[in-house]
């Protein structure tokens, strides 16, 4: 009479195939929730960037008197308006972020806290055509998904020449 069924031998190698791909499984799936993680940071401040960016842009291309002398650093830059207002963007060091002040009024943030800025610069050469050109460097500050840096460089030039 023959027994049927498996051996201890079939059990235990079924056993370690059954753990070995469970184990890659799972380091799939950690993988791949670490890359959204990453890919949620980069998102993150890649919009924020682009948003701080843009509103700078807007700002600058319809203005006038860029840079007066005793308002402006590698890391801050003033000029006036559309609406005659005196604008300020200035890098903040002490929370990393960039901050935009109107007419003398208290500076606002730009940036969300979530987002690091790293480095802002802004360079003002003399030419006939009035123009900025904006280096910003940040990262992301989410300890989960590990940092993640992004840097951007603009340059924006006036509408009006002349002005």
């Amino acid at each position: 009479m023959k027994q049927r069924g498996f051996t201890l031998i079939e059990i235990i190698v079924a056993i370690g195939i059954f753990t070995a791909v469970i184990t890659m499984a799972l380091a799939t799936f950690l993988n791949i929730s670490n890359i959204q993680r990453k890919a949620g940071a980069l998102r993150a401040i890649n919009d924020n960037l682009n948003f701080a960016l843009e509103v700078m842009s807007r700002d600058i291309r319809t203005g006038k008197s860029y840079c007066p002398p005793s308002l402006c650093s590698a890391s801050s830059f003033a000029f006036t308006n559309s609406q005659a207002k005196l604008i300020v963007y200035q890098f903040n060091g002490t929370d990393y972020s960039i901050e935009r002040s109107e007419n003398g009024e208290p500076f606002l943030r730009l940036t969300s806290p979530e987002i690091k800025i790293d480095n802002l610069v802004f360079i003002v050469p003399s030419s006939l055509q009035p123009r900025v050109t904006i280096i910003l460097n940040g990262s992301s500050v989410d300890l989960k998904a590990g940092e993640v840096k992004l840097n951007i460089q603009t340059t924006i030039s006036q509408r009006k020449l002349g002005q």
